[in-house]
């Protein structure tokens, strides 16, 4: 059942404390004494739904809201924020708790996030604060220009190799099966009870093959017996865990043995604490394993305005969408600001059905070999040409034969051959330059034109206020996921952003109220006046 705070003091409230005080415990900007102040967006009505019509009263919600983004804003774990909320009198303040009350026990903090997830609530309070931030003229209703980047979050789940996914995979589904009547007993080649590795001579490489082998037909009979099994939906899960980890990283030998092959599967599960983690490249030189959060910002207010997560290693430029389309339709940008990562051509193409205009460089691939790459080429796409850096015209094309797309310009040997540029141009050996047409190449070329512009070069510097942004998150414990799975990972995400934009609110609402009252007329009674909604 919803429990509601109770609007009755008592004399030790820590509000008591501050009237007799004639001043606020804690300063009037801080973060903690806006939260004091936010009962008009940190409402229990926002959670009804998420507990029952009756029963005995929850805590109420509002509070353990608070408490959670206190928990971010501070870096604190469940059981210190409990300890917090009793003995820090900025928590008090924050969470308007009498004097010896905590006012929840750390384990309500976990049932709380699972209650958000489950009834699909994590976003509300995130969007809360954009309202009232709409309401009070502090963040614009249309959004004209938004600024959105990416930024790695380092997994919870322990990164392990191939012999301790497989085993650990068979270890879960046995588990999960083993208490079943249907279950048939079953010959293993190996012990799966401890939690040790297996006890091998681990620099022998026939000594690894041999235990590759034992744990991979382990696998196989496990899997060969559940077929036909009716599974819940968490046997399944586990089942198909198992078949990924057992085969992703296996070669298959000529004596029908197995081998690990040579390369890093693509889309390959890295640990089986936490399946959705994944390898992650930030940069050339930068690999990590786990998220990434990508966030929209409106440019001007400097509010964070969407939030998404995905595993490490997609491509930035597939998120744009859900960063866009998470937002209502009319707080959705005019222009977009990207890097590099966001300018591929699908982008641009879909930002382009979404009227929203790209304010990003095109990548620009560099050259195999180090030849000329394939901006040196001029290609007109209405006239079907493409010229050479020496001027000639290739002849020849090929078309995609289910579309009619032109997909190839082929130079001639004979042009290639006898130019004096053929060393910088190609080093085919057929002795001739192919040009390929991307399917978005009239975007691009549309997007190399925009980024010459005086227009471009004013606005894409305005990219950097994303990064100092970011860098604040991270500040509050975005960069290592306190959970494991998407999902949590993405609340923890929201979570942060929220931390974020309230101090944005707050701060601007201090702001505002400043440049609105006299001076003389600031500080009466020790509080700052609030300003009304709109």
């Amino acid at each position: 059942m919803l429990g509601r705070k109770k609007q009755q003091l008592t004399f030790t409230d820590i509000n008591i404390l501050q009237t007799w005080e004639q001043k606020p415990l804690v300063p009037e900007d801080s973060f903690y004494y806006g939260l004091s102040q936010a009962d008009d967006i940190f409402q229990d009505e926002l959670f009804a739904d998420c507990y029952a019509s009756c029963g005995r009263p929850s805590i109420p919600p509002s509070r353990l809201v608070k408490v959670i983004l206190l928990q971010f804003h501070d870096r604190v774990s469940d059981r210190e924020a409990e300890q917090r909320a009793l003995y820090d009198l900025r928590w008090k303040v924050a969470l308007n708790l009498s004097l010896g009350e905590a006012g929840f026990d750390h384990t309500d903090l976990s049932r709380f996030r699972a209650r958000l997830l489950l009834n699909k609530k994590e976003r509300t309070i995130f969007e809360k604060i954009l309202k009232a931030a709409e309401a009070k003229g502090l963040l614009p209703a249309k959004c004209v220009q938004q600024i959105m980047d990416s930024t790695y979050v380092l997994g919870a789940g322990a990164v392990q190799d191939t012999y301790t996914l497989i085993r650990l995979a068979i270890r879960k589904l046995l588990s999960a099966l083993i208490k079943r009547p249907d279950f048939p007993e079953l010959r293993l080649n190996l012990n799966y009870q401890g939690k040790g590795k297996p006890k091998i001579n681990w620099e022998d490489p026939a000594e690894r093959e041999r235990l590759l082998n034992q744990l991979y037909q382990d696998a196989l009979t496990i899997i060969s017996a559940t077929e036909g099994m009716e599974l819940s939906c968490k046997e399944r899960e586990l089942k198909d865990l198992l078949l990924t980890v057992a085969t992703q990283d296996i070669e298959q030998k000529e004596d029908d043995s197995v081998t690990i092959k040579r390369g890093v599967a693509k889309d390959r599960v890295i640990s089986t604490t936490d399946p959705e983690m994944r390898h992650g490249r930030k940069s050339h030189s930068r690999l990590f394993d786990g998220y990434k959060s990508h966030t929209a910002m409106d440019k001007e207010s400097e509010f964070i305005t969407a939030v998404t997560v995905t595993p490490g290693n997609i491509h930035d430029s597939e998120a744009t969408f859900a960063l866009v389309d998470q937002q209502p339709e009319e707080r959705r940008p005019e222009e977009a600001i990207f890097d590099t990562a966001y300018g591929t051509g699908r982008v641009r193409e879909e930002m382009a059905t979404r009227q929203i205009k790209v304010i990003s460089p095109v990548p620009e691939g560099i050259g195999k070999d180090g030849c000329f790459p394939k901006s040196a080429f001029e290609i007109d796409l209405d006239r079907q040409i493409c010229r050479c850096p020496a001027g000639q015209i290739a002849p020849e094309k090929i078309y995609d034969k289910k579309t009619g797309r032109l997909k190839v310009f082929l130079f001639s040997p004979e042009q290639c051959q006898n130019c004096p540029l053929l060393n910088q141009c190609t080093r085919n050996k057929k002795g001739r330059r192919t040009v390929t047409v991307n399917t978005y190449e009239r975007y691009l070329q549309e997007g190399r034109v925009f980024q010459k512009t005086e227009e471009f070069a004013g606005k894409y510097p305005e990219r950097c206020k994303i990064e100092r942004k970011q860098a604040e998150m991270v500040m509050h414990g975005l960069r290592k996921a306190r959970y494991v799975g998407l999902a949590k990972v993405t609340l923890q995400a929201l979570l942060v952003a929220t931390v974020v934009n309230f101090k944005r609110y707050w701060k601007l609402l201090n702001q505002k109220v400043t440049a609105a009252v006299p001076h003389n007329d600031i500080a009466i009674n020790g509080t700052t006046p609030v300003l009304a909604s709109g």
